[in-house]
């Protein structure tokens, strides 16, 4: 890898080529990052491309991102006038096989052009660039595990939100098991399955949205649409990242404006009455000003057939053989198909500001509006199941009894802003500032029945703001660094109204939850030969949180049991206080054998705050705060590009304390607490290969395969057999083995129409929803098969097909005891699109 900056000698080409080093921060593109800044006044007369790169990059003050063998043995065009150097450089590589792309504020990546063949009739595997260190590097040069995929992937194959990033991402895996399919839990590597589903909780993989770190795991509904790209970094991030990274952080990156018009838009029509709309549009309003506003809308796509409340129609509680006729009947809502419909908007405009050519702003306004059906759990047969929460289950998995078809409200809001200016030469500031919030509706019955033992109707409200301020040196040279500062606030209310035959009454749970983070970071990269990179870092973190609310037992009908059944007084009342502060951080060595092979090992730690369980609370000990969950890390690994293949490799072993989790308490209630230690340690790799290319056509590879191996070594309850039956177990959320393979095919017809056709199949191996499984809580593994075709016309429009589990394999993401929750069954859409 080759880094064209101002004021390098050619004696440290070689030390560059082994070592990316970008500009900060190239979350969002814009209108002027696309520029690079103002005109400037060439005189760059024809010579070898990596010289012509190289004095472009002085004369104009930016950074050029190339690797030596991609640019070897051409020539640059001559470049004379006053130019931006956009323009500059995309007049330097024209002809030449070469494209360039704006990838940061000041930064460009050169790479060879797709159509472009070379002698041998082999095309250079693509460049990917990626911001996983908060700077622009090639995805070979960072030495962390980490899995991209462009926007226009992400589309492909179906991914409109982070959920959908299972199943297309080995070593990434989601968790429904108590909450529902409202509050499911993200867990990579095997660490997050064991999360608080509750708005309030701390989830161990942190998402950011255009570098901006979403608080709750109520925000992993967010739909993503006109994405640039998505960065999954594996593993604790304790040092750039810090709060609640012990898993690993997902990057969301969105479109920016550009420097050109240009836009798309699409239409889809699929299985079970789906549609889907998405329409985006960008460009420069003027020198100094760009814009893009992206919108998405889907609807349909139900595929589950309720059948109405069955043999439990019109029952009523039953006690010492009197039926307590004051008790309102379960209703009958009859027969309903294609259940599970989606109903959602969202819309999102990007603003980008080029005031000067040092200064730079980013804004950012976006909503969702969402009153989808709840997808639903049914139960297993009534043969095999006598509870009475049964009302008549057959064996179809996609059939279930319930006393509602339940909808829910739930609208995301916000406003970001990222501040980019240049203190100096090669000195960078960045501030990103967010506000945003959400409101939720939610209604469940979680055991897949119209029986409500624990019947809920939730209303949250969250808000949360953050600012985020980092300097940079970023002068490509022996010594690079960054340094920032990060202040996170977010509020909690959350109400939830039960309906409980268990406890034979109504009642409501109160919730006030406050937390405020702060946190200083640093990271220095220095190359010790030309061949050895040693990197290291540390963040310190205070976390402060309070908690307060009350349980009131309703009793409408006069018959509650409340205060006996959950051993509590009524009303119940607490308010709690949090405090805590880490230290974590990261070393790491990298080698580099040659431009394109580098080995690296790092060790370092990670934090996820304490806090409150958020669940239902009835006791004293159910309030108390738990402590703070560390994780040391040790990780190895391996990258190989050559013209033909790209090779990962990775290597991880995890040691958790005081692990938190949901379990019984000493008081033998449910909670939130510190439950003990863990481990989790695996092998990932992937295979990116070029396996033919001809003038019209080419096919690719790629596969991807997590191996896990997760134990809990130590289990704190209040009951031996748990503890027994615990220890040794898996981590919930942690499927052995996670898997993808694909066949990538492209053909170019006459006229200049292209053909584009993509298998995959994916595996799940088997997984447990929770701590001390047992068989009705473990999912067995599934494998799925994917297929899509586009045709293409030389005008960008294209019209395309595509078949999701075109098995049709019968396979549940969550077992739950008797109910679970299925997956989608087999899937066919086709679609126009359209790109200008």
């Amino acid at each position: 890898m080759f880094i064209s900056t101002p004021r390098i000698g050619a004696f440290k080409r070689t030390l560059l080529a082994c070592s990316a080093v970008a500009a900060i921060f190239a979350a969002t593109p814009v209108l002027a990052q696309s520029q690079g800044g103002g005109s400037v006044a060439f005189a760059i007369e024809g010579q070898s491309m990596e010289e012509g790169l190289t004095n472009l990059a002085r004369a104009a003050d930016v950074q050029v991102l190339f690797a030596p063998e991609t640019v070897r043995g051409r020539r640059a065009n001559r470049v004379v006038g006053v130019l931006s150097p956009a323009e500059a450089l995309r007049r330097m590589v024209e002809g030449t096989g070469l494209t360039v792309t704006s990838v940061g504020a000041r930064t460009f990546s050169v790479a060879v052009a797709r159509a472009d063949i070379d002698a041998e009739g082999v095309t250079a595997i693509e460049d990917v660039i990626v911001t996983a260190q908060k700077r622009a590097q090639r995805i070979q040069d960072v030495p962390l595990a980490v899995t991209v995929l462009n926007g226009d992937d992400a589309s492909r194959r179906g991914i409109d939100s982070v959920t959908g990033l299972v199943d297309e991402v080995p070593g990434v895996s989601v968790n429904y098991a108590f909450g529902g399919a409202n509050y499911g839990l993200i867990s990579i590597r095997g660490v997050g399955g064991a999360d608080d589903y509750k708005p309030n909780g701390n989830p161990s993989v942190a998402l950011h949205i255009d570098g901006v770190y979403q608080t709750s795991n109520a925000y992993l509904g967010m739909p993503l649409f006109d994405l640039d790209r998505i960065e999954i970094l594996k593993g604790p991030q304790g040092t750039l990242y810090g709060r609640n990274t012990t898993a690993g952080v997902i990057n969301a990156i969105t479109k920016g404006p550009g420097d050109t018009v240009e836009g798309s838009g699409r239409i889809e029509f699929g299985s079970y009455d789906y549609t889907a709309m998405e329409a985006a549009v960008g460009g420069p309003l003027g020198d100094k000003v760009g814009v893009r506003l992206a919108v998405l809308a889907e609807q349909g796509g139900g595929f589950m057939t309720g059948a109405g409340a069955g043999k439990l129609a019109g029952y009523r509680p039953v006690i010492g053989g009197v039926v307590q006729t004051q008790v309102p009947p379960i209703v009958d809502p009859g027969r309903r198909e294609g259940f599970g419909d989606k109903d959602l908007f969202a819309g999102r405009a990007n603003f980008g500001f080029a005031f000067t050519p040092d200064t730079e702003l980013t804004l950012k306004l976006f909503g969702s509006r969402d009153r989808g059906d709840t997808r639903q759990y049914d139960r297993i047969s009534a043969a095999k199941d006598s509870n009475i929460a049964n009302a008549g289950e057959n064996d179809d998995p996609y059939e279930f009894y319930s006393a509602e078809y339940p909808t829910h409200e739930i609208d995301i809001y916000g406003l970001s802003g990222t501040l980019q200016h240049r203190l100096g030469e090669n000195l960078n500031l960045a501030v990103i500032g967010n506000f945003q919030g959400t409101t939720r509706s939610i209604q469940g019955n979680g055991d897949g029945s119209p029986y409500p033992a624990s019947r809920f109707d939730a209303d949250e409200k969250l808000s949360q703001t953050s600012l985020e301020m980092r300097l940079s040196d970023d002068t490509g040279g022996r010594l690079d660094w960054i340094a920032g500062a990060f202040y996170v606030s977010d509020d909690v209310d959350f109400d939830t109204h039960w309906t409980s035959y268990t406890a034979r009454t109504k009642y409501d749970n109160l919730h006030k939850q406050t937390r405020n983070s702060f946190a200083v970071f640093g990271q220095v990269d220095y190359d010790l030969t030309d061949k050895l990179t040693l990197s290291g870092g540390l963040r310190y973190t205070r976390d402060e949180a309070t908690f307060s609310g009350r349980n009131d037992d309703l009793d409408p009908w006069g018959i509650s049991t409340f205060t006996t059944t959950f051993a509590t007084t009524n009303p119940f009342v607490w308010d709690r206080r949090f405090k805590d502060d880490n230290v974590s951080g990261r070393v790491t060595a990298k080698y580099a054998f040659t431009p394109n092979l580098n080995v690296f090992v790092s060790a370092g730690t990670g934090y996820r705050g304490g806090g409150f369980d958020g669940t239902s609370i009835f006791t004293q000990e159910e309030t108390l705060p738990f402590d703070s969950e560390t994780v040391t890390a040790y990780e190895a690994g391996l990258r190989w590009t050559t013209n033909r293949l790209r090779l990962s490799v990775d290597l991880f072993s995890y040691e958790f304390k005081e692990l938190q989790a949901t379990t019984r308490l000493a008081n033998d209630t449910n909670g939130r607490a510190n439950v003990g230690e863990a481990e989790s340690k695996g092998v990932e790799f992937a295979v990116n290969a070029l396996l033919f290319e001809t003038a019209n056509q080419s096919l690719d590879l790629d596969l991807a395969a997590s191996f896990l191996d997760t134990e809990i070594i130590s289990f704190s309850s209040a009951r031996v057999a748990e503890v027994l039956s615990t220890v040794g177990d898996p981590l919930p959320g942690a499927p052995d083995v996670t898997a993808t393979l694909s066949l990538n095919h492209a053909m170019t017809l006459a006229n200049g129409w292209r053909l584009g056709t993509r298998v995959s199949v994916s595996h799940h191996g088997e997984e447990s929803n929770r701590l001390n499984a047992t068989p009705g809580n473990t999912a067995e593994a599934y494998t799925l098969l994917n297929a899509r075709m586009e045709l293409e016309t030389a005008s960008n429009w294209a019209v395309y097909a595509y078949g999701r589990n075109i098995t049709d394999e019968v396979y549940f993401p969550e077992l739950n005891g008797a109910s679970r929750l299925v997956g989608a069954p087999a899937t066919y859409g086709v679609g126009l699109r359209y790109r200008f």
